[in-house]
């Protein structure tokens, strides 16, 4: 599977496939089929230094030269200011990029397979050379490992530091880039080591360049590998902030024990469907430790995000449940709870030393949804109840008022917002000011609010807690009138997407999508089809749903150029996938039993189930442009895109969830 020959290696087409790695506590290894970096995030190692943050380029690349009788092939592929250095994808047969990335070689008669193996749990990468020389050729191998010590988010040019090799011998080194870095470990289970020690110009990274980033780098090689022989044979070349036991079996073990975890992961899924399989591999790689609480928590998106709590709550259930990681869903649940303040739970947590912050109005109420999840997959009530007094918690911090001018008004809907901040997922800023102002009523806070009273209201009953069921009850009933009342725009057949102090907007958006997924209705079945159909008009493409119309006036069709054009764009028509698993869940939840609803489901979910052939291969990007023909932007592997996707396909297609809804108390 995900087998690419020749043809579709050299670039520009083989610049534009990436390949993911991750390794459970925040660092991964990323590059392009072709072998050339086009990012600053590309290399074989960025390590987490302090799980799953403080994330560091430690070793960008190996390159490899052949030397057959005498003729020499550069095998590696990098591409500078000045074009091309080595064209090594001119020799490259096939990529194939499961159960390991590899890349296959064809020079003269002899083929050479290069395999990445990223160590979960370590920050260690492992990279496993086979020779074919069945002619026996006189065949020697040079292995230029280009090294860094730099923040992911960064370039670094041709400096002072003195890339100190302060352990040496003949098939290992430690490496200490300057005094007090992390040292990078490099080690062989056959070549000999010879120092080199020479800077590596003007690395141009391509899709940093289309972002108006910094694009431009330098990297520094201290020795190489050498290995010669005239045998079919095998070389590993290993890296990482540790050393590693470098004997062949010792390896060969890592290997057996990543292959045999990637089969638990695909075989976690009661199913034959092979997509599914490939996207539980995919949910894997968004599951990581948070080292001060040794705890899981969810990375929101290679290569640039960490972990973000309402990315976190959309992803879960698809992340965890379908793939029946019970456990794992739960220690994520607690790892965010037990940040828990004012009744918010964090929005982000740094990646520097700091608190975390807590600007979000939503991802509190996501905790609901996401543990009305957990109890319809599992039928078990016990761990959404131990959460009972955090979750009554937040809803006070609501009812009564908490940070950022969050609370709830005398209609019962929740009112959000203050000056310099946007709390929806809706956030982002341009020189401090909010591209798409939403403070006042938003209508996915809103319809998440009334689950969270009603769901809270049933563990309240489960709990024997009578009056407190009752009142809550009551709060449901009252904001559920009022949120159809004052959301449903009646000259439009859809739903207003926020409700200001003298305004509604009347702006066709995709969060209104919400207010039809959830487990409760909160619109009579006519305004429900109403809702779909215009949504269905103007926001949906085979990718996900438009944020935007494409016939208002500030609608933006592509999400491209600097960092304040992208912005601008961001929320303003970009599509976005994480909103169309709701849309689908809407779909057939209001058109249930109609003929054809799953023949149709499954039509629409195909142009995602495509797009994991491109792009970052087998799993989804973030956003695409809201123009046809609606190119990926933004992070190539987004937690909540695979969630969703994952979700959709497990439950509306494969329909393997139990229908286990919650009852009227």
């Amino acid at each position: 599977m995900f087998r690419y020959a020749s043809a579709d290696l050299v670039p520009p087409a083989g610049k534009q496939k990436e390949w993911l790695l991750t390794n459970g506590i925040g660092g991964f290894a990323a590059s392009t089929i072709s072998g050339i970096n086009t990012r600053r995030y590309h290399g074989l190692l960025i390590a987490s230094l302090k799980p799953p943050v403080d994330r560091r380029l430690l070793l960008a690349k190996l390159e490899e030269e052949v030397i057959i009788d005498g003729r020499a092939y550069k095998l590696f592929a990098s591409e500078t200011v000045g074009g091309f250095s080595g064209c090594g994808f001119n020799y490259l047969l096939e990529f194939n990029r499961f159960p390991f990335p590899a890349y296959i070689y064809e020079i003269e008669d002899c083929i050479l397979k290069k395999e990445i193996i990223l160590v979960s749990g370590r920050n260690t990468v492992l990279i496993r050379y086979s020779l074919i020389n069945h002619n026996e050729r006189l065949v020697r191998l040079h292995v230029f490992p280009l090294i860094t010590c730099r923040d992911y988010h960064h370039t670094v040019r041709r400096n002072d530091w003195p890339f100190e090799v302060v352990e040496d011998n003949q098939t290992n080194a430690a490496i200490e880039p300057f005094p007090g870095a992390p040292r990078l470990y490099l080690g062989s289970d056959g070549a000999r080591c010879e120092r080199t020690g020479f800077w590596y110009y003007d690395v141009f990274y391509e899709r940093e360049a289309a972002r108006g980033l910094d694009a431009v780098e330098d990297l520094y090689c201290p020795l190489c590998f050498v290995a010669e022989g005239s045998k079919s044979t095998e070389l590993w070349i290993w890296a990482g902030t540790e050393w590693v036991e470098g004997d062949a079996s010792s390896l060969h073990r890592y290997r057996e024990e990543e292959i045999s975890r990637i089969h638990a992961l695909a075989d976690s899924i009661p199913t034959d469907n092979k997509y599914l399989k490939l996207l539980s591999l995919a949910a894997d790689s968004f599951l990581v430790k948070r080292s001060e609480l040794e705890g899981l928590t969810v990375i929101a998106g290679y290569p640039w995000f960490a972990d973000w709590g309402r990315d976190a709550m959309i992803s879960l259930p698809g992340l965890t449940l379908t793939t029946g990681r019970f456990e794992d869903f739960r220690q994520v649940i607690k790892t965010f709870l037990t940040f828990e303040q004012d009744g918010l739970i964090p929005n982000l947590f740094p990646d520097n030393p700091g608190p975390p912050a807590y600007n979000t109005a939503d991802a509190s109420l996501w905790v609901f949804w996401c543990l009305y999840k957990y109890y319809q997959y599992t039928g078990d009530l016990d761990f959404p109840a131990e959460q009972y007094p955090v979750l009554l918690r937040i809803l006070e911090g609501y009812i009564n008022g908490t940070r950022h001018g969050i609370r709830m008004d005398s209609d019962g809907l929740i009112t959000q917002g203050e000056a310099f901040y946007a709390l929806t997922w809706m956030d982002a800023r341009v020189n401090g000011k909010a591209v798409t102002p939403r403070w006042g009523k938003t209508v996915e806070i809103n319809a998440l609010w009334c689950f969270a009273l009603y769901f809270i209201g049933f563990l309240a009953s489960c709990l024997d807690k009578t009056a407190k069921a009752r009142s809550l009850k009551e709060l449901f009933c009252k904001s559920r009138d009022s949120f159809e009342r004052e959301f449903w725009f009646t000259g439009g057949g859809y739903l207003y997407d926020r409700i200001g102090e003298n305004e509604r907007d009347e702006s066709i958006r995709c969060n209104q999508v919400i207010a039809l997924s959830l487990p409760v209705r909160l619109l009579t079945l006519d305004r429900e089809r109403k809702v779909l159909g215009t949504v269905w008009q103007h926001l949906w493409t085979g990718y996900g749903l438009r944020t935007l119309s494409p016939a208002d006036e500030n609608y933006r069709g592509q999400c491209t150029g600097n960092q304040h054009e992208r912005d601008h764009a961001y929320h303003q028509g970009t599509v976005w996938v994480w909103p169309w698993g709701h849309f689908i869940t809407a779909l057939n939840r209001v058109y249930s039993g109609h003929p054809g609803t799953n023949k149709l489901i499954r039509r629409l979910v195909s142009p995602l189930i495509a797009h994991l052939h491109e792009e970052c291969i087998g799993t989804v990007s973030e956003i695409f442009d809201g123009d046809p023909p609606h190119r990926p932007r933004g992070c190539f592997a987004q937690a909540w895109s695979v969630a969703e996707l994952l979700r959709v396909i497990y439950e509306e297609i494969e329909q393997r969830v139990p229908n286990r809804t919650l009852p009227d108390w």
